[in-house]
């Protein structure tokens, strides 16, 4: 008995060990994924900072940071659908950052460093702390401006987006046009050759109908011939 509960333990502790070490393999094969992941990500914008490991980084005039949720990265890594779609706006990022310096230059606002996040489902969130220069009015229109720059930032994004949108239909309608070109064309040559037989049926029965009119003048003779004689 006690050999026999021997053996069982020992089986069931090397078939854990085993769970466990695949357990193990497959943490270290998506940690390595989603690494390489990261540093084709980074290759691809250059021009942004990406935070990964928590907390909130701010933006600055020269510099595009976006802080990323982790799980957002694990997704993004292991689903190419879902990346291409965070990074078709992540492409959008430095120049949306670059347009909200510019009005805040414009309108003569000092900005207190924006911030870009995305949280684990890849949604965008934007807030920009801002305040008035003494040239340009007082501090009261802080909160203002915040939610100025936070929806014509949106707006642009949506726009942005818009733009790209109709871009990909293009293409489609473009088809769509050389479709009906084609059929057009189609139409015109059967028209064409509808004509062209109607005309020779046409003309094949004229023809035969003056070869008639020779055979009955002919007949019409050989009786005259045949009634003199």
């Amino acid at each position: 008995m006690e050999i026999t509960s021997i053996n069982t333990a020992y089986a069931m502790g090397t078939s854990d060990y085993a769970v466990k070490k695949n357990n193990d393999v497959e943490r270290k094969s998506q940690t390595n994924n989603v690494e390489e992941y990261y540093e084709k990500l980074c290759k691809k914008f250059p021009q942004i900072s990406f935070n990964t490991q928590g907390g909130v980084m701010p933006c600055s005039p020269g510099k595009t940071v976006v802080n990323l949720s982790p799980d957002c990265l694990k997704k993004m890594a292991n689903d190419p659908e879902f990346a291409k779609e965070i990074e078709w706006n992540l492409s959008g990022e430095v120049a949306a950052n670059s347009l909200l310096y510019s009005w805040a230059k414009r309108d003569g606002v000092e900005l207190g460093g924006p911030t870009v996040k995305y949280d684990a489902n890849g949604n965008r969130e934007a807030s920009c702390g801002g305040m008035r220069t003494a040239n340009a009015g007082n501090e009261n229109n802080s909160s203002k401006i915040q939610k100025k720059y936070k929806e014509d930032q949106e707006r642009w994004m949506k726009a942005r987006k818009k733009r790209e949108e109709k871009k990909k239909r293009k293409p489609v309608l473009k088809k769509s046009a050389e479709k009906s070109k084609s059929f057009k064309n189609v139409w015109e040559k059967c028209e064409v050759k509808g004509r062209l037989i109607w005309s020779i049926s046409t003309m094949q029965t004229v023809v035969w109908g003056l070869i008639k009119v020779l055979n009955y003048h002919r007949l019409y003779r050989s009786l005259i011939k045949m009634h003199k004689t």
